[in-house]
């Protein structure tokens, strides 16, 4: 017998997509070689800014809740640093992003309205360097500022929301994974290629455009123009290879005439390229450990390389991670101890460090650490996530508390926030603070009607409180609001 949990992203993808073959697709004007083409109407007359920010909101949602995500903050604060050092240098104005890291090792990247960006784990363990990664960034950025979602459409007839229902039926079927998942997946990407093929006249000059106006960002960061074409013609000639294309090329065509032009301009752009970065190939060594099934080779291996002269300091702290998650606790420490010597600041090693101390089950040892930590990096997620792990056993609650409900008022939308200010909340015996953290949490990550029923249970504890209750009277009302924009 079939599962039908591992359908349901097949048949969403495939309802979904189906219905984007009927949909038209608007005419492209004429463009010379030379100059960036002028691709539909002006966005402004299809969807406004603020529109277009809810609508990426409701989103991300939607996605959170239907599709695994990887869950350690240091990756996504990673890429977020990464994507506003190149916005810095791109087109766009004042421009403000919600990152989301896709659990899944296929090679992926996706930007929504209103500056959701996503970044599958898989297209960070195959670069080969930061520059591939920030090319892929800078291509995604070239999308949003040239507001493409929003051109590719013409007014009243189109469904946004439906458009970007097959985008995240395309995700969450890619991400189903085994068995008859593979199957969910085929099926997906199958429906998402045809519509692809539809609307293919109009999305070969976007991608274009995103090239362009992409590398226009990526060398005036102080990255190599060239890690872009080098990127996408390595995921190519994986598809000669292995025979299947990888799900980025699906999304983002990449034609003989695009990799051409991408070739030629390469050539034009002076390079004044940054010195490497370490956080690059520290971030990419976790994600291997994480993901290692063979963890025994893989420490053999991480032994060999540390022989060498001066091995790189991404060689011992995946060896350090590596032990730690085979359990070899105390020689994770040693091996971690030099690179804590030499950079005791450095926060990926801070939050290994944490790891061990909370392996060990040292959580007085562990909080002390963290709070060191969030004196250097003030209100850093992986911190305060080590923080509440290590405070709430020693019924530090009161102590932390503070801090989360610092936390959730700058990072609102932040599901993490939320879901340690409600164990906090817990452990105090404050159940109107769980109620109110557990709604914002079930909120954002697509689970509108428990959102809505937790929403309830802290108005009906809040009833002597009238400020607070009209408070939170709103903030329902602002969620039964922000769900139905999209969904008439």
């Amino acid at each position: 017998m079939t599962d039908s949990t591992t359908q349901r992203p097949a048949i969403i993808a495939s309802a979904l997509l189906s219905a984007l073959l009927l949909l038209p697709s608007p005419a492209l004007a004429d463009t010379g070689t030379n100059t960036l083409p002028e691709l539909g109407q002006p966005a402004d007359l299809i969807a406004d800014k603020g529109t277009e920010s809810r609508l990426g909101q409701a989103w991300l949602r939607q996605l959170r809740g239907s599709t695994p995500l990887w869950q350690e903050p240091l990756v996504s604060d990673y890429i977020e640093d990464l994507v506003y050092r190149l916005a810095l240098h791109s087109q766009l104005v004042e421009p403000q992003f919600s990152l989301v890291v896709v659990d899944n090792r296929e090679v992926n990247a996706f930007a929504v309205p209103g500056g959701v960006i996503g970044i599958n784990t898989g297209l960070i363990l195959t670069a080969d360097r930061e520059d591939e990664v920030a090319g892929v960034m800078a291509h995604e950025l070239g999308h949003l500022s040239q507001r493409h979602f929003a051109r590719s459409q013409e007014a009243n007839q189109y469904n946004q929301w439906l458009a970007l229902g097959g985008l995240l039926a395309s995700i969450a079927a890619a991400s189903a994974g085994g068995g008859s998942g593979d199957a969910a997946m085929a099926l997906g990407m199958s429906a998402q290629a045809a519509a692809l093929q539809n609307q293919l006249r109009y999305s070969r000059a976007f991608e274009q455009e995103a090239d362009r106006v992409g590398m226009q960002t990526l060398t005036q960061a102080g990255y190599d123009p060239r890690a872009m074409p080098d990127f996408f013609l390595k995921l190519e000639r994986a598809t000669r290879q292995l025979g299947y294309m990888p799900e980025f090329l699906l999304t983002h065509p990449l034609s003989t005439t695009r990799l051409s032009d991408l070739e030629r301009r390469v050539n034009d752009w002076p390079r004044q390229l940054n010195p490497p970065r370490p956080e690059f190939r520290l971030i990419q060594v976790r994600l291997q450990v994480a993901y290692s099934k063979q963890l025994n080779e893989m420490i053999a291996a991480f032994q060999e390389a540390l022989k060498a002269p001066n091995p790189p300091d991404a060689t011992r702290l995946g060896l350090s991670l590596a032990l730690l998650r085979n359990n070899q606790v105390d020689a994770a420490a040693d091996t971690l101890a030099p690179l804590l010597k030499a950079e005791p600041n450095r926060l990926d090693y801070r939050i290994t460090a944490i790891d061990i101390d909370l392996a060990r089950r040292d959580y007085a040892a562990a909080m002390k650490r963290s709070q060191d930590g969030l004196s250097l990096f003030p209100g850093q997620r992986s911190l305060l996530d080590r923080l509440t792990r290590s405070a709430l056993p020693l019924k530090q609650g009161d102590q932390l508390r503070p801090l989360l409900d610092q936390a959730v008022r700058r990072h609102a939308g932040d599901p993490l926030v939320w879901r340690l200010l409600s164990d906090c909340a817990a452990s105090q015996g404050d159940s109107l603070a769980v109620f109110r953290a557990r709604a914002e949490l079930f909120f954002l990550t697509g689970r509108q009607k428990a959102a809505e029923d937790q929403m309830r249970n802290a108005l009906r504890l809040a009833r002597d409180n009238y400020p607070l209750s009209a408070q939170l009277s709103r903030r329902l009302e602002d969620m039964k609001k922000l769900d139905a924009e999209f969904r008439r």
